[in-house]
């Protein structure tokens, strides 16, 4: 089980090697390309023409550091298919990303939230099912995590959402702070058919409000969570995607910041593979 952190602890468009070298300082080995950050400016090298050159680059300084980007996050939804979603597979496979997080669709053509689940479905997995094609080209599996609106609310829809793709290249990702905003524990995870192939790993305080903290930080229930892990067999990272706080503060504060991060999320590790044992 790896510790995953976004690169989206540090502001839209921070040189990717940079942002690499601080984590590694930090801990981290293994890294979420966050693709959403990298898309706010037209000068950033992955919007430019000389987008693959930089991806090759990026890649060799990962190799030079001994570390790994084994996740990343689209910049755009299941819809999407302008030149920087598509890219952003292309760079994946550069890069030997195995997972990429899309966001569903979570409105319909008349622009209303989506609230029933079977329309959620029939929507979603209609639009992204021409991009599975690419995915499979890149070596990616496409994850739709759960959101924060309508019925992308509930693990249980993107769960059936899976069931109807079918696909060895879609899965989910089961997002701790969405579901916590809404008053969504980590029970919702048992018995659905399809386990989450990731994680993001965020706190809040379960008011609505998608604050992004340090787990600890909120109120989830952590203890809980990780004996819910443990339940289903989850067999994957722990992916962090707490970054509200790295961004809000001063450059010069961030190490502190991330390497308490770290700290707690070996932490997090450390009681899960102790639950495993002791089960075994």
């Amino acid at each position: 089980m790896k510790i995953v952190t976004t690169t989206s602890v540090f502001p839209p468009c921070y040189p990717a090697e940079n942002a690499l070298i601080r984590l590694k300082n930090c801990g981290f080995t293994h890294l979420d390309l966050a693709f959403d950050y990298c898309v706010q400016k037209p000068d950033f090298p992955f919007m430019t023409d000389a987008w693959e050159d930089w991806a090759k680059c990026l890649s060799a300084c990962a190799e030079e550091n001994g570390v790994r980007y084994t996740h990343a996050h689209a910049n755009g939804d299941a819809a999407c298919r302008s030149v920087p979603m598509m890219r952003s597979f292309k760079v994946c496979r550069i890069l030997g990303i195995p997972y990429m997080v899309v966001h569903p669709l979570f409105r319909n053509a008349d622009g209303k939230t989506i609230d029933s689940v079977d329309e959620f479905v029939t929507v979603n997995a209609a639009a992204i099912a021409p991009l599975l094609e690419t995915a499979e080209e890149n070596g990616v599996t496409v994850l739709s995590e759960n959101l924060l609106w309508g019925a992308s609310v509930q693990p249980s829809a993107i769960d059936a959402l899976v069931e109807a793709v079918n696909s060895p290249c879609f899965g989910w990702c089961y997002d701790t702070g969405h579901a916590h905003a809404f008053g969504i524990g980590a029970d919702s995870l048992i018995g659905l058919t399809h386990a989450p192939l990731s994680l993001h790993i965020q706190d809040n305080h379960g008011m609505g409000d998608d604050e992004h903290l340090l787990p600890g930080d909120g109120t989830v229930d952590w203890t809980r969570f990780l004996h819910v892990l443990n339940e289903i067999g989850y067999q994957g990272d722990v992916v962090l995607e707490a970054h509200h706080q790295s961004l809000d503060a001063k450059d010069g504060e961030r190490e502190g910041i991330l390497c308490e991060l770290y700290r707690r999320a070996e932490q997090m590790r450390d009681a899960l593979n102790a639950l495993k044992s002791n089960h075994q």
